[in-house]
């Protein structure tokens, strides 16, 4: 069996047990869904208000921003249903020697820490997405044909933004005990997703789209579909993401050289 064989096995594997525990509660499955249908509704709302007294909003027509809205929907889904539970639960992997376990396992540790557990009730919330992306592709000016191939591209850019930034912030539990607070930030730096970044003043928007680059999760995969983007624009989110993956790896490591197993 090759290795890339193996992992989508495992992986096969855990959402395979992933879904027979959400099965169990499946009032969990109702609420999740009307809390995050009241949430769409929230930010929808939003907008509405806004362009009641204006055709554009820093360019962006209603229809553009309910498109953008669309993608960061889809793709803020796919993180919660694959990713969000397993960064809630990295603290405790690591404070209650959990991650013992998974350092004796014949695959790579970190690919099952980031997969052992799954929100498959989130799956709702990426059709939904795709939903509002349809309704609003034509009027917002996106031209289909071979570019829905270019979104999923900009959608799996968008997933692995997330997770990336989100590991960035969940890592320091190897030096700090409890990662609880960079959590709580993360999401206070989040916000910054939920809309375009054209609508921020240069100094955010230099912040979200480089340093925390919480665009590339909505805004940026949005512009491209719509306007397209430059060749520095593309250069900068391949440098950005590969600064980051490369950084997450050293505090990986890092991490792995202090921690003390359960054991010691």
């Amino acid at each position: 069996m090759s290795k890339l064989t193996k992992y989508a096995e495992i992986f096969r594997i855990q959402m395979k047990n992933n879904f027979v525990r959400e099965a169990v509660y499946r009032t969990n499955f109702l609420t999740m869904m009307a809390v995050d249908l009241i949430w769409i509704f929230i930010e929808f709302t939003l907008f509405s208000v806004i362009y009641a007294n204006t055709p554009t909003l820093a360019g962006w027509t209603r229809e553009q921003v309910y498109f953008f809205l669309g993608i960061f929907f889809a793709s803020d889904a796919l993180f919660t249903m694959l990713f969000q539970r397993n960064f809630w639960n990295f603290s405790d992997l690591v404070n209650k020697g959990e991650l013992d376990i998974l350092l004796t396992k014949p695959v790579h540790p970190l690919f099952l820490a980031l997969t052992r557990w799954m929100n498959l009730t989130a799956g709702f919330n990426i059709f939904l997405g795709f939903g509002i992306i349809l309704r609003y592709s034509h009027a917002a000016g996106f031209q289909g044909g071979w570019k829905w191939l270019g979104l999923l591209g900009w959608l799996a850019i968008g997933l692995f933004t997330a997770v990336v930034l989100r590991f960035a912030f969940s890592i320091w539990v190897f030096w700090t005990e409890r990662s609880w607070a960079l959590s709580r930030m993360y999401y206070q730096f989040f916000a910054f997703a939920t809309k375009p970044d054209s609508l921020y003043p240069p100094m955010i928007r230099y912040l979200i789209l480089t340093i925390l680059p919480f665009g590339f999760i909505g805004s940026v995969p949005a512009r491209a579909l719509l306007y397209g983007l430059s060749g520095k624009e593309y250069l900068l989110v391949f440098t950005v993401l590969l600064s980051f993956t490369v950084f997450d790896g050293l505090l990986w490591r890092a991490g792995l050289r202090r921690y003390q197993s359960a054991s010691s």
